[in-house]
């Protein structure tokens, strides 16, 4: 038939769901302090942006940085304020993701304490399609620290 494209149109519900999942896996990930799980949907490079500097970061650099975060950590929360902001591209090669999530986490330091750390995080997250499925690309981050009750 003329007119028709070769490529099936993408459908944007089963795409939404994909980046959903991500997200959930990425929960998961914290609460399991799961580096492989949550470098799982990592492109081979990761551009971050936090405290007014950009920084590139391999893969293998993401999961050295992840593997001494998660060490000896504990999470209480890490859940969404409000739900996530998702738009996705027409042809779905191109994603983003804004989300509000509040996060309480301990982590033993050297001396054996636990250190407790509470925050606010708001990010926007940025997705592409590599051979046929979602992967992180960039992130843009900010941070509020949360006040325990006095």
């Amino acid at each position: 038939p003329t007119g028709v494209s070769d490529k099936a149109q993408p459908d944007p519900e089963k795409e939404l769901a994909a980046l959903l999942e991500i997200h959930r896996l990425d929960r998961q990930a914290h609460f399991e302090t799961d580096v492989e799980l949550l470098l799982k949907n990592s492109a081979a490079e990761f551009v971050s942006v936090s405290s007014g500097k950009i920084s590139r970061s391999s893969r293998n650099q993401l999961k050295s940085m992840f593997t001494e975060y998660f060490k000896n950590a504990k999470y209480y929360e890490w859940d969404d304020l409000e739900s996530p902001l998702i738009r996705i591209s027409d042809d779905a090669s191109m994603a983003w993701m804004i989300v509000r999530t509040k996060v309480r986490r301990t982590q033993k330091v050297d001396s054996g304490a636990e250190k407790e750390t509470a925050f606010v995080y708001a990010g926007i997250m940025t997705y592409e399609k590599q051979q046929g499925k979602w992967v992180r690309t960039a992130n843009v981050s900010t941070f509020e620290e949360r006040r325990t009750p006095q």
